[in-house]
């Protein structure tokens, strides 16, 4: 992990979050707050970046460790 690239990093995890796309649950159109058709890793860091953090945090230790175990 002495990479950089290989480092987990606020835009990859905001990367992430594009790619799984917004959760059914949280769609305006199925009665959330989200719009359908934003990026939801963008979304989330630029609307409630908190939780962006505090999510964030979390992946990166899952990510750590997970890397840990490869090692």
């Amino acid at each position: 992990m002495n990479r950089k690239e290989d480092r987990p990093s606020k835009i990859a995890y905001e990367r992430h979050l594009n790619q799984m796309g917004v959760p059914e649950d949280q769609k305006k159109s199925k009665g959330g707050i989200i719009p359908d058709y934003v990026k939801y890793g963008t979304w989330l860091r630029v609307n409630k970046p908190e939780f962006f953090k505090s999510t964030y945090e979390a992946w990166k230790a899952k990510v750590r460790a997970e890397q840990d175990l490869g090692d």
